[in-house]
């Protein structure tokens, strides 16, 4: 019976001792490689993780500086923005818009762009002329970008009222026609309400055809020179000898 004991124990030690064998041979030959495997995993997962929160700082970062370029009102600083964060949503023509848009009010305000309440400074003929130029050109690029979806059709219409502004501030009222016909175009059925301010301005272009000839300065002292000063005495003389209205406590 003790022999049979004996003999079952160094069974069972040579059985383990063949399993750690087994194991520790395991370990030498895929152990390493299964380890690297879960590495290359939990990297991985850390690499997802600092991912996303860079993205997420450059997300926000992005649209605190395009808040900073619009608090600015300069067209370099949107421009800069538009380059920088062109990765980010709709930033680069954002940008681009808001950058031509300020070359467009400078040349309705006839101040130079960096005009203050305090300092202003008038509007060249020559600054006018690369105005129209800059914003034309920054419109067209907005234009490019577009990728016909539905999210980018208020940008591509927008653009392209644009490039009609410019044309009509140039004179050019064929090329504003041509532009408000492709708003027309771009916007189908999504914005009827756009599609029918094009036609509306198309329908009004020829007015600004129309020659306004403007008074010269002798003109307007000689018309004011015909104007009959006003007679002091009145008209109705009746009035004066109105004198002794009766009241109630005369009566």
């Amino acid at each position: 019976m003790d022999k049979d004991r004996l003999k079952d124990i160094q069974t069972a030690d040579l059985s383990d001792s063949q399993v750690n064998e087994d194991f520790v041979l395991w370990l030498k030959t895929k152990g390493p490689s299964y380890l690297l495997i879960v590495m290359l995993v939990i990297a991985g997962y850390l690499f997802f993780v600092r991912y996303q929160q860079g993205t997420i700082a450059h997300r926000a970062e992005a649209w605190i500086a395009f808040l900073e370029a619009q608090a600015s009102g300069l067209p370099a600083s949107h421009e800069d923005v538009a380059k920088s964060y062109a990765d980010v949503d709709s930033i680069q023509q954002l940008g681009l818009l808001s950058a031509a848009d300020a070359y467009l009010q400078s040349i309705i305000s006839g101040n130079a762009i960096g005009s203050t309440v305090e300092i202003v400074t008038p509007l060249a003929a020559e600054d006018r002329t690369f105005y129209l130029e800059k914003a034309d050109n920054l419109y067209s690029i907005v234009i490019g970008l577009d990728d016909k979806s539905g999210a980018s059709t208020l940008l591509t219409i927008s653009a392209l009222n644009g490039r009609a502004a410019v044309a009509e501030a140039s004179g050019d009222l064929e090329t504003a026609e041509e532009y408000y016909a492709n708003v027309i175009t771009r916007t189908g059925t999504q914005y009827p309400a756009l599609a029918d301010q094009a036609r509306s301005r198309i329908e009004t272009l020829a007015s600004l055809s129309e020659t306004i000839v403007l008074p010269s300065d002798a003109e307007v002292i000689a018309r004011s020179n015909q104007i009959t000063p006003r007679d002091e005495v009145p008209v109705n003389t009746a009035i004066d000898s109105i004198t002794n209205v009766p009241t109630t406590d005369s009566e």
